[in-house]
């Protein structure tokens, strides 16, 4: 499966947890602000990091493996995206388990 995602400018890779606050940060703490990173204590994991109320909290994106199909999930599965883009427009849109819909992307910085 070709990870689409790799291209999407609110996909950060190997960020941690300190990195993916202070970007945010940095682009002002706005409701809506969030950027997708690797889980780096969870390999295979993706992690949502958002910002709400001038706080960044952060949500685990978990794999589901269904009869060999793999899907990504934020909330136990209830609600299932085949990739990672999906989920990000499934968000922007429907504020689901989250305490405020995906608004602004954190844009990456370029070293």
């Amino acid at each position: 499966m070709e990870a689409l995602h790799l291209a999407q400018s609110w996909f950060h890779g190997k960020l941690s947890r300190d990195e993916a606050q202070r970007l945010i940060t940095q682009q002002g703490l706005i409701d809506g602000v969030f950027l997708l990173r690797d889980s780096l204590s969870n390999p295979k994991t993706f992690v949502l990091s958002l910002c709400h109320m001038q706080k960044i909290k952060h949500f685990q994106i978990l794999p589901v493996d269904d009869e060999g199909e793999l899907f990504y999930s934020l909330d136990d599965s209830h609600t299932r995206f085949s990739d990672l883009i999906q989920l990000v427009e499934f968000y922007q849109l429907n504020r689901g388990v989250l305490p405020f819909k995906l608004k602004h992307h954190c844009a990456r910085i370029a070293l």
